[in-house]
């Protein structure tokens, strides 16, 4: 981030400017900062010894298949 626009625990509201971001680097849009704490310190997710996922079980995929239906339905009807 370039220059922050909000003072640490200032409460912010959704559409408030938080802060603008430079020109280096990929910028090319909006995107997610993610980012990965262990024991209080920023890690690389890459680098991390994580449990294998498994994969939804069968007989609960369409009750969830279901279930957020309408909220990718709201989701594609987002504009950026």
């Amino acid at each position: 981030m370039k220059r922050r626009n909000v003072k640490t625990g200032k409460r912010v509201k959704q559409g408030d400017v938080i802060g603008w971001v430079g020109m280096t680097g990929n910028t090319s849009g909006p995107h997610v900062c993610y980012r990965f704490w262990k024991n209080g310190k920023q890690v690389d997710p890459f680098k991390q010894d994580l449990p294998p996922s498994e994969p939804l079980n069968e007989k609960y995929q369409n009750s969830y298949f279901d279930h957020i239906a309408p909220l990718k339905q709201q989701l594609t009807k987002l504009v950026f």
